[in-house]
């Protein structure tokens, strides 16, 4: 079952505790306190006045229940305290956390969890409901609302003299309606590439574009799919930090960068998501939901094997692209194979397949008349351009000699970008540096509607240095 904020609400702080063995405890064979903070920075711990014995007597962090801070037997009052929060762009704002105890241990001067908050650096005050816990009260949860302000310190004391009882802290949460919230509206992202069936050991990705002119935060956004009875499933945060999404920018959403890095060009490492859990999709067919944090739908598309180009009888490892942003999602004309030059996928930049809107009609140029393989910085490589009125075009290029002998094969039914370049470095089929000469380079273009175009050049290789 999906639970969700108030669509009015946004998560503004959480401390979940999910790193264990964080805090103080008493060590059997020495009489120091051990200590243990390292990689803690969203709050702090006052034990001064505890007393640690053994092992078994501590104020920590553990992994029971996924993570939350236990006191056992610590004979004084400890005080956990929050960073501050900073909530100057909320309005009535609300605190929980989950006060928690186990144990048969009565006495209420020895056991208790006290919650306490300090607005704007000012005294801090009980919690409205459920701040003060005392003896056996099971489990409560303390919730203060209705806060206003620029900053925010949460402050918890704790006491528990019993060593085979404990005193429990956990979900410490804030939460608040955003002063001037940003409106995510179906359209204003759009799905834009789709890698739903990896090579082995690699990951699928969906690439996410901001179509819109809005600042939108990734916290704000969910990735599904759809079951059997296409009812929504496998709902998943993009992630839990407030992150923004500039507009007119790309961002892959993966399981693991690490499986998806090793397959393909990276041209912005910067523009990827990992998510925590990422929906499952199928290699044949399956659904591509994205959600707003009210779980309206932005965009979602539809999608079979069959989108891809049909030459590709293997569909391992090639991402199916977007064609257009103004064209519908589900328009199966809008789905394109990505170019085999450019890896066979595009993650976290513009798609290889991406509508040439300012061409009119096919082009190919060549350049240079004569090029110099020697490193030198200047015309080292011969460069063959297309400029492609509409995707879909497969290319071979040979190169021959004055002789007329096949000297490289630069292509073979290679599927072609839209826009791209192929670049040749004076080496034949080997690898090996060719003789200085004229050399002729044949292009073929042709289509899955038999349209079959051709082009021919004359380059001369020149000063090759040994």
């Amino acid at each position: 079952m999906l639970l969700s904020l108030n669509s009015y609400s946004q998560e503004i702080w959480r401390e979940s505790f999910n790193t264990p063995n964080k805090g103080v405890w008493g060590d059997d064979e020495k009489s120091d306190i051990q200590i243990d903070f390292e990689g803690v920075t969203s709050w702090t711990l006052d034990y001064s006045l505890v007393e640690l014995v053994n092992a078994d007597d501590y104020a920590k962090t553990v992994s029971t229940s996924g993570g939350r801070f236990e006191c056992r037997d610590i004979n004084a009052e400890l005080s956990w305290t929050s960073e501050h929060i900073d909530i100057s762009e909320y309005k009535n704002v609300q605190i929980s956390l989950i006060a928690r105890e186990t144990g048969s241990g009565a006495n209420e001067n020895n056991k208790y969890l006290k919650a306490f908050y300090a607005l704007d650096q000012n005294e801090k005050i009980p919690f409205e409901i459920n701040a003060e816990n005392y003896g056996n009260w099971g489990t409560d949860t303390a919730v203060q609302t209705g806060l206003n302000g620029s900053n925010l310190q949460i402050v918890v004391h704790m006491n528990n003299h019993y060593s085979a009882d404990k005193v429990i802290l956990d979900e410490v949460v804030v939460t608040g309606e955003e002063k001037n919230p940003v409106i995510i509206e179906a359209g204003d992202i759009l799905i834009n590439e789709v890698l739903f069936n990896p090579v082995p050991d690699g990951e699928d990705y969906v690439e996410i574009y901001n179509y819109s002119d809005k600042l939108i935060q990734l916290n704000k956004l969910y990735l599904a799919s759809r079951d059997k009875e296409y009812q929504l499933t496998q709902i998943y945060p993009l992630t839990s930090e407030k992150i923004d999404f500039e507009p007119q920018s790309y961002l892959a959403l993966t399981k693991d960068t690490n499986s998806v890095f090793p397959w393909f060009t990276i041209e912005c490492s910067e523009c990827f998501q990992q998510m925590e859990k990422f929906p499952s999709f199928n290699n044949d067919e399956d659904v591509v939901v994205l959600l707003n944090n009210d779980f309206e739908i932005v965009d979602e598309l539809v999608y079979t094997e069959d989108l891809h180009l049909p030459v590709f009888h293997d569909r391992e490892g090639v991402s199916l692209e977007r064609i257009s942003f103004e064209a519908p999602t589900n328009d199966p004309q809008n789905w394109q194979s990505a170019s085999s030059f450019a890896g066979y996928g595009t993650p976290g930049y513009k798609n290889s397949q991406a509508a040439n809107e300012d061409v009119e009609k096919l082009a190919v140029t060549f350049e240079p008349e004569s090029f110099s393989p020697n490193n030198d910085g200047y015309h080292d490589n011969y460069s063959i351009h297309f400029e492609l009125d509409e995707p879909g075009y497969l290319c071979s290029i040979k190169i021959f000699d004055s002789a007329g002998r096949q000297v490289h094969t630069l292509a073979q039914n290679s599927l072609l970008g839209t826009s791209e370049t192929v670049n040749w470095d004076g080496t034949n089929e080997s690898g090996y540096r060719l003789n200085l000469g004229v050399y002729i380079v044949w292009v073929q273009l042709y289509d899955l509607n038999g349209n079959v175009k051709q082009f021919k050049d004359g380059v001369v290789l020149t000063d090759i240095l040994d």
